[in-house]
């Protein structure tokens, strides 16, 4: 049966560059492909391309593609790239990259270059003219009035269109701006598979999006993020990437190479198959829309999950009409003020530091957004319990953290600066403080839909001579 090997290299900004490094040498593949955004990502690369045409994407590209292209002059069966890298300038990220192909004389070398993904606000404005309502799909609320005039970038997730079309071409690396995270991979089973966008092979494409999922970040799947991390271990302190066997029936064997540190069991590939899913029976990609329910997983052999159908029902339905769209816009400045108490009597000294506060910002008239105050030790992390009273023990240190979100960066330095007296102010001899945190701009998204044909893509070809 006809199978492709296409193997994890990045999960996000910044990532274990020795994880892609060793799937590429030592895990015989045929594709790799590496996810580096988040949805804020986009919104500080599309502030950084405002300010410096020549910024904008990725810069740890450049440094993994230094290390990656020898491995791949080496190999005799050269595998395919592609990454989402490119972030709001592939164009000048494709560049660079051709600079380092040129520099290791790898004479033919392609570059796919993807852009359109990023949508002129004028287009925006148009549309909504037209009659389309950017509707917040988190808040419900119908229309973006209330933050046209903060708007920053809008940019939409697409899919593995144009990968396919590059491979096509003869790409050996496709770079683009917001290709979603498992249509980095869908693009790498479907072109040497021969699936088609068409009712025989929505099933397959299920398959696609569940496994691209499995994959796209990285280590996660390999144990880097699991409840068993107290039985998982990294010999040489290397983290394992999955790599998935794709057969053209759309089952898979996902395994990892021996040279790396981590584990795939199911139980690391379950805790992965439900992160960021909110409804199991429709996970809606780009591509395709995957029922995880219909999803078996197998352990097979050490460090190998088979993955294939589970049930009466097909892995995937056709792909939906829209695309998500996300409109970053500016929504104020964060502050924030870090102080460490140390005993006795933490958690009072740490209750009057906060009667302290209050009263400072009521007597100078300061009035933030909002505050939030944390006890480092206590309820950073998972939030304060209503009611519930400190702990029946005295710690020898606690910290505490305060942030401040205001309207203008003033406001937030003006809070930050009342705030940092407590150390003295409000709890004597024994406290200690760090240098805060530089105040930073607030880059709030709302996310919508967008229709799949008023995102106009273009592909060119790169390559070196």
């Amino acid at each position: 049966m006809k199978k492709v090997r296409v193997g994890a290299g990045s999960s996000g900004w910044p990532d274990f560059k020795d994880g892609a490094l060793d799937v590429a040498q030592n895990g015989d593949i045929d594709y790799i492909s590496f996810d580096h955004l988040a949805e804020l990502t986009m919104a500080i690369l599309q502030n950084q391309y405002a300010k410096d045409q020549t910024r904008g994407y990725i810069p740890e590209v450049i440094p993994l593609m230094r290390g990656l292209l020898p491995i791949w002059k080496e190999k005799d069966k050269h595998f395919k790239m592609c990454n989402n890298g490119g972030g709001a300038n592939p164009p000048e990220c494709a560049n660079q990259v051709l600079k380092i192909a040129q520099e290791l004389e790898l004479g033919g070398f392609k570059i796919g270059v993807i852009t359109g993904d990023t949508i002129p606000l004028s287009r925006i404005d148009e549309l909504r003219k037209e009659g389309w309502k950017f509707k917040n799909v988190d808040t419900g609320e119908e229309d973006i009035g209330s933050v046209r005039d903060r708007l920053l970038a809008a940019y939409a997730y697409t899919g593995a269109d144009e990968i396919i079309e590059a491979y096509e071409q003869g790409a050996d690396l496709v770079i683009g701006g917001r290709l979603s995270d498992n249509s980095l991979y869908c693009g790498n089973f479907m072109h040497p598979l021969g699936w088609k966008f068409s009712d025989e092979y929505w099933d397959r494409i299920g398959a696609a999006v569940c496994v691209g999922h499995l994959l796209e970040c990285s280590s996660w799947s390999a144990g880097t993020c699991s409840n068993l991390w107290e039985e998982i271990d990294y010999p040489k302190g290397n983290p394992g990437f999955p790599i998935a066997e794709m057969y053209e029936n759309g089952d898979c064997i996902i395994s990892k190479t021996k040279t790396s540190g981590g584990a795939i069991r199911v139980q690391t590939l379950k805790e992965h198959l439900v992160y960021e899913v909110h409804d199991p029976e429709n996970y809606i990609m780009p591509d395709g829309i995957c029922d995880l329910t219909q999803i078996k997983l197998e352990q097979v052999g050490k460090d190998e999950v088979k993955v294939t159908r589970w049930g009466d029902k097909p892995r995937g339905k056709p792909r939906p009409e829209n695309l998500k769209l996300c409109l970053a816009y500016n929504d104020g400045f964060i502050a924030e003020e870090i102080t460490v108490v140390c005993g006795p009597k933490v958690f009072k000294q740490a209750e009057k530091a906060h009667e302290f506060v209050k009263r400072r910002l009521d007597y100078l008239g300061l009035k933030p957004r909002e505050m939030l105050w944390s006890l480092i030790g206590w309820d950073s992390l998972c939030g304060p319990t209503v009611g519930s009273p400190p702990p029946d023990y005295d710690p020898p240190e606690l910290g505490i953290r305060i942030a401040f979100k205001c309207d203008t960066k003033e406001e937030a330095r003006t809070c930050r600066t009342e705030c940092g007296h407590l150390c003295w102010a409000s709890l004597g001899v024994g406290a200690g403080f760090t240098n805060p945190p530089a105040i930073r701009p607030v880059f709030a998204l709302w996310p919508t839909l967008i229709p799949r044909e008023a995102v106009p893509l273009e592909l060119e070809i790169k390559e070196t001579k």
